[in-house]
């Protein structure tokens, strides 16, 4: 008997499930119920299934590393390509759990389904360029679950698709000259000259700049569980394709002016969203800002180097996925119930949801790296990676026999760095106090309905791991340090 090959399940199987649930897609519990089904089980066999053997699953077996062709393509998975799959796959049960009670809008899950099989296409892919394409097509499916909640404005949904695709012909330019470069040695120039278009391409693509252009937007258009689904497995493909490009173009990893650039532009992200969310008025462009902000300490970690910038990396990604989607539960909640997350027409509405109210501002201090929360380890930990890092660019640093010199600018330099990143996490921290300041105002509003059960509960458990996160971050560490050890092969 013939094994089943794993990337034929890996893609057909969440294409059927959206088939199945776009037919069925007006009885939402039998929908979300194949959704969960389909990722968890997809999850699971990524977590467990070897590939260097077949393995039989229901009776049947399954050669799940066995490669497929499929027109001229050779379709492969890798080990670091099972690990992000099973991260990406696990996120989406939670999310179909929550779209189950809290409506997210009919189109979600099938489509959400549909761009997960292309989340798989991408990994399968062998050829950068077919997996950029492959993406640009998973967000311009994404428009349909950004709109599904039928608000008015377009801006969110708009500005995502033209920054993604902007995005597409720099990275195939980048693709081309390395290529190129590999082909004929002699024209090894041009592997720096895609240097510049991956820099453009990737700065757009993980919303390096312009600032604030995307996120915001869609957080404050898009429902909240679909805002979720867009910050943490499409963000997470992103990274995915970046670790991709640098396969071919591991060098880039070595340049020192590189690195800067990156380094740079990380502390303003994380400034720029921290300061925009301190002023904000309402939470859904208060959750863009933040999560704008909490990617900026992200990209910190792409360049620290070494396995334990690696660890801190993954480990950063796990937290903030954590955070967000504990964030956007919360929200969903809240829009749901007061059909409003505008700071001035939440009056009274914490007595009402003391649980959503708890989620939003959890899932908010978890973002700015809050004591006692799962973001504050890893942002800790890149505080004093970033203080190492500054120290030997004082002018006074870089003077031949001036040491004294050296470490009191480097101090001056140091600090600047250390002040920025308070910034950007004091601002998330004020602007959630100016929301809870509305939301506990006033009486209670008896116009609201009870918080819903199934959704507080999910909420109350998430709320739980990020403070266990908080306490024990270790508790993630074996699976990050074996995720890190086959993402170093890959």
């Amino acid at each position: 008997m013939t094994p089943v090959p794993g990337p034929i399940i890996l893609v057909a199987l969440p294409l059927a499930a959206a088939i199945t649930t776009y037919l069925i897609r007006r009885w939402a519990f039998m929908a979300a119920v194949i959704a969960a089904a389909t990722a968890g089980a997809l999850s699971l066999l990524c977590l467990y299934l070897p590939l260097d053997r077949s393995a039989f699953v229901l009776g049947q077996e399954v050669g799940f590393g066995r490669p497929v062709v499929i027109l001229g393509r050779d379709l492969v998975l890798n080990p670091g390509g099972q690990a992000w799959l099973a991260f990406i796959f696990g996120l989406a049960v939670v999310f179909y759990l929550f779209a189950w009670r809290i409506s997210q809008g009919q189109s979600f899950t099938p489509f959400s389904l549909a761009i997960l099989g292309l989340y798989a296409f991408v990994v399968l892919l062998q050829t950068f360029s077919l997996a950029v394409l492959a993406f640009a097509i998973s967000v311009t499916l994404a428009v349909f679950i950004i709109q599904g909640g039928r608000r008015s404005s377009i801006r969110g949904a708009q500005r995502y698709l033209l920054i993604t695709l902007l995005s597409v012909p720099l990275l195939l330019t980048a693709a081309w000259l390395v290529d190129q470069s590999l082909l004929v040695p002699e024209n090894a120039d041009m592997a720096r000259q895609a240097l510049l278009p991956a820099m453009l391409g990737f700065g757009l693509l993980l919303a390096v700049f312009p600032f604030g252009t995307w996120m915001p937007a869609l957080a404050a258009d898009a429902p909240p569980i679909v805002t979720a689904f867009i910050f943490t497995t499409a963000q997470a493909m992103a990274f995915y394709l970046v670790l991709d490009f640098l396969r071919d173009a591991s060098w880039m990893l070595t340049d020192t002016a590189l690195s800067t650039v990156i380094q740079l532009a990380g502390l303003l992200m994380a400034a720029v969203g921290g300061l925009m969310a301190s002023v904000q008025r309402d939470f859904g462009r208060l959750f863009g800002y933040a999560a704008l902000s909490d990617l900026g300490y992200l990209l910190l970690t792409l360049v620290m180097g070494g396995s334990q910038g690696q660890v801190l990396a993954l480990l950063h990604m796990t937290n903030r996925a954590l955070a967000i989607t504990l964030l956007a539960g919360a929200l969903a909640i809240i829009r749901h119930r007061a059909t409003t997350d505008q700071f001035a027409g939440l009056q009274g509405v914490a007595r009402r949801l003391p649980i959503a109210t708890m989620g939003l501002v959890l899932g908010c201090l978890a973002l700015a790296g809050f004591p006692l929360t799962a973001g504050f380890p890893t942002h800790w930990a890149l505080g004093r990676a970033v203080w190492n890092w500054a120290l030997p660019f004082s002018p006074l640093a870089q003077t031949a026999g001036a040491a004294a010199g050296a470490a009191t600018g480097g101090q001056w330099a140091g600090g600047l760095v250390l002040l920025t990143l308070i910034i950007a996490s004091s601002g998330i921290v004020i602007g959630v106090l100016r929301g809870l300041s509305a939301m506990l105002g006033a009486g209670p509003r008896e116009d609201i309905a009870r918080q819903p059960i199934v959704a507080s509960f999910i909420v109350l458990a998430l709320a739980a791991l990020v403070i266990l996160l908080g306490l024990y971050p270790q508790l993630f560490l074996d699976p990050i340090l074996n995720a890190t050890e086959i993402l170093s092969s890959f």
